[in-house]
């Protein structure tokens, strides 16, 4: 999925006074209306997600901000317990053939949608057909390829239609799913959000409209949304038809303001406004000088350059694309711009906690080239200048979101490229949600963007650069790639793929240089005293609250 920057802490800069006290005044006067102490003992807990979700609907998200509200609002097949494990979730029980390749749901008899209909067979099914309809076109119809469904790859490509998707509602209450081959991580795909269940009698009701508002959204999950104001707050709270509602302490988690500047966020949690906030750099080294209890994890991110290199782009051109991948200095950058514990240099796609055979498959499928090197970079220009016949590249621009964080990023990389490339570099600064539709849209030269894991596989990075992935937006096509990828889906050998995903990332990252990967991502923030059980995932909606509480409230029943 991808990541919103300005919810996270990989850029740092702070806003101006103004719109700071502003924003603080604001948030002040309404925390005196629910202060830390009422919400302790009301089993509440607000924080800042930053932006607005893009896409409530679960078949079309594709991003970090959608997924933490989704995550919470509906419940797959599968899901996580409290320790990250994949248990049952909407289904009860789930038989495996001795093939591997029939998967059979029992959905629970006392699932239920918030509306308190009951959640059926039926419902997954639909859902599962609308992912991959092509009249539909979600970004995340690949993940169901990814999944090996039967008749899933020659739906997507027109060629079959959708009512043979390999998955079937025989009743109310078993749901078969037919795979083409094994899938060794199958079942934590069935816990991520593409495949939750969606209410076909909600969605014809609602038409453009289904999933835009309080109204339109029913989920099956442990919380309902019951206020959203746009780009202003969300509200969720308990919801009492989930079946498995007593194990859900927590009454509501609210998002009171949509805070882009994490200096205006963090002087919120220290006044109580807030009960979580993320550092930067800076809020970082005033918190430890303060010594507050700074909690630090990796998020699972890998955050990267892509250059757009369709035809008759400026990025179509590879020594060029060679050039920003050479020249580009990880530690720099780090040290300069993100400044976080736990924040790795990137030299491939797939970070390195994903498994391999025996060890960890970055450990096994190294991929390492000179890191910061300007002279490499410049005289890679040179030869595309004598090439193409010109005196100057022609000038580029970065696609980069408005936060205060994202434009410190996007400064220095306008500063290096300029350097680097000698020529024009001018930033385009837009919201979260903007930025996300042009890069569907292919209108820029170069964007910043992250990806963070659907599943533990290194499947999940690695097919997004597939020519029919609907994520792959900087336009890159490579036929040798493509089968690299393909063979690794339909291989139940680990030895075999990982083999086949080094071959594909090295062509990714180093021949064609179609992606510029730059730092694996770690995170510091702040939670308040007493609040416990806040799961920060990898793998999942991060972050996650379905199993949090405050400790030492006197709570209403």
């Amino acid at each position: 999925m991808f990541f919103s920057k300005a919810s996270g802490n990989m850029k740092s800069v702070i806003a101006t006074a103004f719109a700071s006290a502003t924003l603080f005044v604001s948030m002040n006067a309404q925390a005196q209306q629910n202060t830390q102490a009422d919400r302790r003992n009301n089993q509440e807990v607000f924080l800042n997600m930053g932006d607005e979700p893009p896409s409530m609907d679960p078949n079309k998200g594709v991003d970090s901000v959608s997924y933490f509200w989704l995550g919470h609002l509906f419940e797959g097949l599968m899901t996580t317990d409290k320790n990250g494990n994949i248990v049952p979730g909407a289904a009860s029980n789930v038989a495996v053939s001795d093939s591997g390749k029939t998967y059979t749901f029992t959905i629970r008899p006392n699932a239920k949608w918030h509306d308190g209909k009951k959640v059926t067979a039926k419902d997954f099914e639909y859902a599962f057909q609308r992912l991959v309809d092509p009249a539909f076109a979600s970004e995340y119809a690949f993940i169901a390829e990814t999944a090996q469904i039967a008749n899933a790859a020659e739906i997507i490509k027109k060629k079959k239609p959708v009512g043979e998707l390999g998955a079937k509602a025989t009743n109310d209450s078993t749901f078969v799913v037919k795979l083409e081959n094994p899938v060794a991580f199958f079942k934590s795909l069935m816990a991520f959000q593409a495949f939750f269940p969606v209410r076909k009698d909600i969605v014809e009701k609602n038409g453009d409209k289904f999933a835009t508002n309080v109204d339109t959204i029913i989920g099956n999950g442990p919380f309902k949304l019951v206020s959203w104001k746009k780009e202003t707050s969300m509200r969720m709270e308990k919801a009492s038809t989930y079946w498995n509602a007593a194990a859900i302490k927590l009454r509501a988690i609210e998002a009171p303001v949509m805070l882009k500047d994490v200096g205006a966020a963090f002087n919120n949690f220290r006044t109580g406004g807030l009960d979580m906030t993320g550092l930067d750099k800076e809020r970082l080294e005033t918190a430890q000088r303060e010594r507050l209890q700074v909690k630090t994890y990796a998020d699972g991110g890998v955050f990267f350059l892509e250059m757009n290199q369709r035809s008759g782009k400026l990025f179509e051109n590879k020594k060029l694309r060679q050039a920003l991948r050479t020249a580009i200095s990880r530690r720099e950058y780090i040290s300069k711009v993100t400044g976080v514990p736990g924040d790795k240099p990137a030299f491939g796609l797939v970070p390195d906690y994903m498994p391999g055979v025996n060890r960890t498959y970055r450990q096994e499928a190294a991929l390492n080239y000179r890191d910061g090197d300007i002279a490499g970079a410049k005289k890679l220009i040179k030869e595309y200048l004598a090439e193409t016949k010109q005196s100057k590249v022609p000038p580029f621009s970065i696609l980069a979101g408005d936060s205060p964080n994202a434009k410190k990023e996007s400064e220095y990389l306008q500063a290096l490229l300029k350097n680097v490339f000698g020529t024009d570099v001018k930033i385009d600064s837009v919201p979260f949600k903007t930025r996300l539709q042009k890069q569907r849209d292919g209108q820029f030269d170069i964007v910043s963007a992250g990806w963070g894991p659907d599943y533990l596989d290194a499947m999940t990075f690695m097919d997004l650069f597939m020519t029919t992935n609907g994520n792959n937006h900087g336009g890159y096509s490579n036929k040798a790639f493509d089968e690299l990828i393909t063979k690794a889906q339909r291989s139940g050998s680990m030895a075999e793929r990982v083999k086949l995903f080094q071959e594909a990332e090295k062509m990714l990252v180093v021949t064609d240089s179609a992606i510029v990967p730059i730092i694996q991502r770690g995170r510091a923030y702040l939670l308040a005293e007493g609040l416990q059980g806040v799961r920060r995932n990898q793998v999942g909606q991060d972050p996650d609250f379905r199993f949090a509480s405050w400790s030492g409230a006197s709570a209403k029943k």
